[in-house]
Formats: C-alpha cells, structure tokens, sequence
C-alpha cells in the first residue's frame, strides 16, 4: 500500500512537473484537472489505514467529550431541581447541594480521565502514524534520489 502512494504521489509530481508554464508566472502552470484529482482521489483511497483509524478516534473522542459534558450538566441540572424541591429544609437542602457537587466532581474526574486515557491513545497512534507516513517519505526520497543518479548514466 506505501508503494501504491508512492507511485501515486510520483505520477502526481510528473504531471505538475510536466505541466505548461504560464507566461510571466514561472510558479504557475496549467495541469489536467482531472488526472490531478484522480491522482488525489487514488492517494486518498491508498492512505495507510492508521491514518485513517486515527482520524476515527480522533472523532471518537470528540463524541465521548461531548457525551460526558453533556451528562454532566445533566446531573448539575438534576441535582439543581432536586434542591430547589427540597428548600423548605435546611438540612436536606444542604445534602442535595453537597451530592450534587460530589456528582458534579466525580463526573468531571471521569471526564479527566477519559479525556487523558483517549489523548495518550490517540497520541500513540498519531506517533505510529507519524513513522509509517516517515517511512514512506524517506523512501520516496531514497526513490526520487536513486532516479536523479540512473537519469543522470
């Protein structure tokens, strides 16, 4: 698959460098769009899977920090209106008021870590990511450079 991007981001690179020039713009140049965006279209299709499995956790964890925020008001708000039904007694509205702040506490220590346990897994993935995409591009210059010296025979 780091072989098929590979020859995609090289076929895509012949066809940038063989491109017309336009005039009085030598860093512009006119290209088929098509190719070029069937050549964008291959890549995407042949992107390591990590890469896309990162992005999918990335959004999963979006989703759960979403999910407990939103759970956490909802406990705020629930132990809010149970207070406020509980006013005419000091003393039970003191012990709803304290619950809600320990739920209120629980809730954000579990949100803490769920939000840590996902940012070092996430990170985990992004760093093998990271090496596979390095891989791949030292490869591409090893390729790019072993080219230039047979071009050059």
């Amino acid at each position: 698959m780091a072989h098929q991007v590979e020859d995609l981001l090289g076929m895509l690179r012949a066809l940038i460098e063989d491109s017309f020039t336009l005039p009085l713009g030598s860093d512009k140049c006119v290209l088929d769009k098509d190719k070029a965006l069937g050549l964008l279209d291959e890549i995407a299709q042949n992107m390591p899977e990590e890469l896309r499995k990162a992005t999918s956790i990335v959004t999963q964890r979006n989703d759960m920090l979403a999910k407990a925020k939103s759970e956490a008001e909802a406990i705020v708000r629930a132990a809010e209106e149970r207070a406020r039904r509980l006013i005419s007694e000091e003393e039970v509205l003191s012990s709803a008021r304290r619950k809600a702040q320990e739920h209120e506490t629980m809730t954000k220590n579990k949100t803490r870590e769920l939000r840590q346990a996902t940012n070092e897994y996430v990170d985990d993935l992004l760093k093998r990511t990271e090496e596979a995409v390095n891989t791949a591009l030292n490869e591409v210059r090893r390729s790019r450079l072993e080219f230039r010296n047979t071009a050059k025979r």
